[in-house]
């Protein structure tokens, strides 16, 4: 059902049904982390088939994904809504992907020995920098999605790779820009340039203790931000 490819910002629909159902899934999601859409906002299927240059058809049934991945919520005769969030739902959402994202890094850091891997990451890894010299909170981690994308492809464990590019784990990790930033813009940077540097090393070890440690650190700072 789902594609098995990152959304790349396309701007023309498919012409089969589940390439158009995909495209409007990765539409919502690329609009959600633009600011198009806000949490709460409710997701017209009209105006979106007119929005995007598609049927009503594969919109309803987008919805009916996104709705099964919870980034919306469908209520009978209100129709859907972009999802909000809690706090422990989100901690709850690192912990899950701690998990994912440690096994892809173990597994692409052995994999360091090869030109074209480091190569990828360079680039993914300036995307972040970017992001982070403009303190821009949603480029920042949207970048750092991309980031274990390419992590999780040079991984070459098929299922790590699948579940991460998953909807529900783009729109969660967008969530998070406006919690887990913040005040804290310098050490969360700090902390992935020790990530990339271990990767690029080869040190596997390193690489998973450091990004364990980075999560372990966000999710202090995140339960922090909600008891205060």
């Amino acid at each position: 059902m789902f594609s098995d490819e990152t959304p790349v910002g396309r701007t023309t629909p498919p012409e089969d049904q589940q390439s158009l159902v995909a495209y409007v899934v990765d539409s919502i999601i690329d609009g959600v982390s633009k600011g198009s859409y806000a949490h709460g906002q409710r997701l017209i299927a009209a105006d979106l088939a007119e929005q995007y240059g598609v049927s009503r058809a594969p919109v309803r049934e987008a919805l009916h994904v996104l709705a099964g991945e919870g980034v919306v919520e469908i209520t009978p005769n209100r129709g859907a809504k972009i999802r909000r969030l809690s706090t422990k739902q989100l901690f709850d959402f690192l912990e899950f992907t701690e998990s994912i994202c440690a096994l892809g890094v173990r597994l692409a850091t052995e994999k360091m020995d090869e030109p074209e891997h480091v190569a990828a990451l360079e680039v993914c890894f300036s995307h972040i920098t970017e992001a982070w010299d403009r303190r821009h909170g949603r480029d920042f981690v949207t970048a750092l999605y991309m980031y274990h994308v390419e992590v999780n492809r040079i991984s070459g464990n098929q299922f790590v790779d699948f579940f991460y590019r998953r909807p529900y784990i783009r729109f969660y990790t967008i969530l998070l820009a406006e919690k887990v930033t913040g005040i804290h813009w310098e050490q969360y940077i700090l902390n992935y340039k020790r990530i990339h540097e271990t990767i690029i090393e080869g040190d596997t070890h390193a690489a998973a203790a450091t990004f364990v440690s980075h999560i372990r650190w966000v999710l202090k700072h995140l339960n922090a931000a909600d008891t205060a």
